[in-house]
């Protein structure tokens, strides 16, 4: 793994500063020792946890508001071992953010259940998520 691309962004080891969000995946992450090989990417002085894809992890996302730093992470994830075909979803809409992607594609489908399977997550975590949707 590269400890830091030239240039804008950093990628580095998680450590500390991302330790909330790395706790969240652990605790709905079906494979957690993902989270070994997981990266921070500090883009315009904002730090994101990226998940690599491995194991049930089809796919992973990371939701920014800042079109230049979407193309910061893009960039700094492009040829990084478990982000396989790196992209960008631009949104149409002024509220909602812009995503940068890797792995395959997500499924079209409204189904949390199908959606959490291939992010990776646990049956549990799954489960719990949709009892609160529906609560």
């Amino acid at each position: 793994m590269k400890d830091v691309v030239e240039g804008p962004a950093e990628v580095r080891r998680p450590d500390m500063r991302e330790e909330w969000e790395a706790s969240w995946y652990r605790e709905r992450l079906a494979d957690p020792s993902l989270l070994n090989t997981a990266v921070a990417v500090v883009a315009r002085g904002i730090s994101y946890l990226a998940v690599p894809v491995g194991g049930e992890r089809r796919g992973g996302y990371l939701p920014v508001r800042e079109p230049t730093a979407v193309m910061l992470l893009r960039q700094a994830l492009e040829g990084l071992d478990g982000f396989p075909s790196v992209r960008v979803r631009w949104s149409f809409h002024l509220d909602a953010c812009d995503v940068v992607e890797w792995g395959e594609h997500p499924p079209d489908t409204d189904c949390d259940a199908e959606r959490g399977r291939f992010y990776g997550y646990s049956e549990q975590s799954i489960a719990r998520f949709t009892k609160e949707r529906e609560a």
